[in-house]
């Protein structure tokens, strides 16, 4: 099961994309403002939730799978409540500017679908049901997907914007 080193993949490269803070290189206008702080104030702010949470999904699937009581025992106490603080998060940020607005949107639909498959595995394991958890892994990689497309969005409208990122220290 390749799915848990995949989310972890993704996790450690949002570690990196937001373990800096965006600066500006150019001349400063609304939009950028808006990017800098869509990044830094929004982002930054709740990005360890969802580090936190696929750290420890990808802990206990893949290569890390032992059993399937482990997996619901991380999904039922740390998991799923931690992601859903998360994507509660990310829908009290509000862009101002419509290019920021639309990756959010992105965004958002990547967490609502990973909580969805977080909190579906958990009721697949409940249940021993096999169909509901092969539906919840499909989302799971569906999320990943909409996130690693959040991802390159945003990185379009740092290069749009003149946006760099400078590390933390």
């Amino acid at each position: 099961m390749q799915k848990g080193r995949t989310i972890l993949i993704v996790s450690l490269a949002a570690v990196l994309l937001f373990g800096s803070c965006a600066t500006n290189r150019g001349i400063m206008n609304s939009v950028t403002v808006s990017l800098v702080n869509y990044v830094n104030q929004g982002i930054l702010t709740i990005a360890e939730l969802e580090q936190k949470s696929l750290e420890r999904y990808a802990s206990v699937t893949g290569e890390n799978y032992t059993t399937d009581q482990k997996i619901h025992t991380e999904l039922k106490d740390f998991i799923v409540p931690t992601y859903q603080r998360f994507a509660d998060g990310l829908k009290a940020i509000t862009p101002e500017d419509g290019d920021i607005q639309r990756i959010h949107a992105i965004y958002i639909r990547a967490a609502d679908l990973m909580c969805s498959g977080f909190k579906n595995k958990l009721i697949g394991i409940e249940n021993n049901d096999e169909a509901i958890i092969i539906q919840a892994n499909a989302n799971i990689e569906k999320a990943r997907i909409e996130n690693e497309r959040w991802r390159k969005e945003l990185e379009a409208l740092y290069e749009k914007y003149g946006v760099s990122e400078t590390k933390n220290d």
